[in-house]
């Protein structure tokens, strides 16, 4: 699939004020003695930063197979979102200690930088569809990291539920990422980020799912 640079430009600068505005919110949430809500606002913004990129995506790629994806992902992160807010409503009162709080955002902090550094520093082809996978795939392993992180400590257990539900679907919607972009890299003239053809990537590894 051909894109314009025209495109590309918009596509990439879209990508970067979602980013940029899921970094602030991720970042610039309040700590308090509550780990369950703290986790829920910042993952809320995580997961609507999700379904912007998609929605980003779809305004450019006919690609079925990641609009199929794309669209899934929109569907999951949506509904997570429903959920954590019914259980933000009924989570005041799991309070934890000073020290679980500071160890719980020590990580966190630690896992959001990353995730932000590894997208941020993604793929910048002239193919918003890589461009796509190779955002998305640091998104969603941050997601994963970020509940296996808070499952360490005393939370509602719902959220627990939800958080190892999060974790199953991310790294379902990675694998089937990591093939589409195997099928899409088997003959793919690559560019660097000045604009440059870097080669020509080939690869005879067939997609089971995504044949054609």
């Amino acid at each position: 699939m051909y894109f314009d640079s025209e495109e590309v430009k918009n596509y990439l600068s879209e990508f970067q004020q979602i980013l940029y505005n899921m970094q602030n919110k991720m970042y610039l949430g309040k700590m308090t003695n509550n780990i369950t809500l703290d986790f829920i606002k910042c993952m809320i913004s995580h997961h609507k930063a999700a379904t912007e990129m998609c929605e980003n995506l779809l305004k450019y790629t006919d690609y079925y197979p990641l609009i199929e994806v794309a669209q899934n992902i929109i569907n999951t992160e949506e509904h997570n979102i429903r959920q954590m807010k019914k259980i933000m409503k009924m989570s005041k009162k799991y309070l934890n200690y000073p020290e679980e709080v500071n160890d719980y955002m020590r990580n966190y902090l630690n896992i959001t930088g990353n995730m932000i550094y590894e997208m941020d520093s993604s793929l910048k082809s002239m193919d918003i569809n890589l461009d796509f996978i190779s955002e998305m795939l640091p998104h969603h392993k941050g997601a994963i990291l970020i509940c296996q992180n808070v499952l360490n400590y005393n939370i509602n257990p719902d959220l627990r539920i939800l958080a190892n539900n999060i974790i199953r679907t991310q790294n379902e919607s990675i694998n089937q990422l990591k093939k589409i972009k195997n099928h899409l890299l088997q003959y793919k003239t690559w560019y660097n980020n000045d604009g440059e053809i870097d080669g020509i990537y080939m690869q005879n590894q067939k997609n089971e799912n995504y044949p054609w």
